[in-house]
């Protein structure tokens, strides 16, 4: 095989791939690292999917072979040289004084240049992991300073917030990933997830800015169905919307209270139950379109209709 076709096999890949999928791409390493080095963007690119998947399934041996080439190539002190051997070095640690030594060193290297993004994503990432939490969130506000486009790094912040329950602040950082990419459906879909959680809690949560819960139940709705609206076929999205609709269906709110009308709200609930149907049905036949879903959102949604009653 080529360089270009070992190089699809890792881009045709989930984003998050489960272990036996992390295990196929890892026993390519023999043949690629056999591959004659034809110092192009696209080897070297090869070489770090293929370190992640090694790290990931414990193939130490490989894992180092794929670093050194690396290395050999680009230096030890390139900052995205530097911070695949933090992460090897992550891998290989068997106790948190270990990972405590790897904190110290990205420390060293962050005095010596505090704008080593690479090495402050890391450093980041192996705080939040040490259980140092507001000192995660610290850095990544520092980090964000110096990058304000990061999308990557704001929605990581939104996560720490939501794991801390901070949902304002966790609503900030993503509304602010859309304004770098508004059309990032899965970003609409989790704003409609936070609101219906901030709701779901009786409006805990929510911040300064409050909201009472048909105001955050509404809110949700609107970005599920902008979710939906960027993705034809969203399964999450869509997941969102039924369970959203029916909660405003089983609501006891006057007319008068009511931004979204109730029967634009039950309209919306069949439509949703109608896309989450086939959606189901079509991942449970493998039926042309609807393949690559996740097996435990289908079963979810699955669950979700049949709680709904035998009128769906």
């Amino acid at each position: 095989m080529s360089v270009s076709s070992y190089l699809a096999r890792f881009v045709g890949a989930s984003t998050h791939p489960a272990p036996s999928e992390s295990l196929l791409l890892s026993q390519l390493a023999p043949p690629i690292l056999n591959l004659t080095i034809s110092d192009t963007p696209e080897q070297w690119s090869l070489y770090e999917s293929l370190l992640m998947s090694t790290l990931r399934t414990g193939d130490d041996t490989s894992a180092r072979l794929v670093l050194q080439r690396l290395s050999d190539r680009f230096g030890n002190s390139n900052a995205r040289i530097m911070a695949l051997q933090g992460m090897y070095d992550e891998a290989m640690a068997t106790n948190p004084a270990q990972l405590e030594e790897v904190l110290k060193n990205y420390n060293e290297v962050m005095k010596g240049d505090p704008t080593n993004v690479p090495i402050a994503k890391r450093r980041i990432t192996l705080l939040y992991h040490l259980n140092k939490k507001p000192e995660a969130i610290t850095a990544l506000n520092t980090l964000i300073d110096l990058n304000p486009t990061d999308a990557e790094s704001w929605a990581q912040l939104a996560q720490y917030y939501l794991e801390l329950s901070m949902y304002s602040q966790a609503i900030y950082c993503l509304e602010e990933v859309l304004l770098i990419l508004p059309n990032a459906y899965n970003i609409h879909a989790r704003l409609g997830e936070i609101n219906y959680i901030i709701a779901d809690s009786g409006g805990a949560g929510a911040g300064k800015e409050g909201g009472g819960v048909l105001e955050r139940l509404e809110a949700s709705l609107r970005w599920y169905l902008r979710a939906v609206e960027l993705c034809d076929g969203y399964l999450r999205g869509y997941y969102g919307v039924k369970l959203v609709t029916a909660a405003l269906l089983q609501g006891k709110f006057s007319a008068a209270q009511r931004q979204i009308p109730e029967d634009k709200v039950n309209k919306l609930n069949s439509v949703a139950t109608v896309h989450l149907n086939d959606i189901i049905s079509g991942s449970e036949k493998g039926k042309k379109g609807f393949t690559g879903y996740d097996a435990a959102e289908v079963a979810a949604a699955k669950e979700l209709l049949e709680a709904d009653g035998p009128s769906t």
